[in-house]
């Protein structure tokens, strides 16, 4: 419960620095999380790195970090998620 309302938080203050991700409908999407898997979305490996470096400084001043070894990376057609 405490990590989901960590996660949470981080991933609110992302948007303040990064402007990526990919617009559904009107609205810009950037992640999808459940339980405690989150959903990094891009519309280029660029923005991508962008998110992650933005996300990681983000966490790492929460006490979080990105566990490297549960990564995936998943590229549809021109569009790049992330699992973690």
């Amino acid at each position: 419960m405490l990590f989901n309302i960590y996660s949470k938080f981080v991933m609110r203050q992302v948007p303040d620095n990064w402007n990526g991700g990919i617009t559904i409908g009107g609205s810009k999407i950037s992640n999808l999380r459940f339980a405690d898997d989150t959903t990094l979305i891009a519309a280029s490996q660029e923005e991508l790195v962008a998110l992650l470096n933005v996300l990681g400084q983000h966490s790492a001043a929460s006490g979080l970090g990105i566990n490297h070894n549960k990564t995936k990376v998943i590229i549809i057609e021109s569009m790049i998620i992330i699992e973690k």
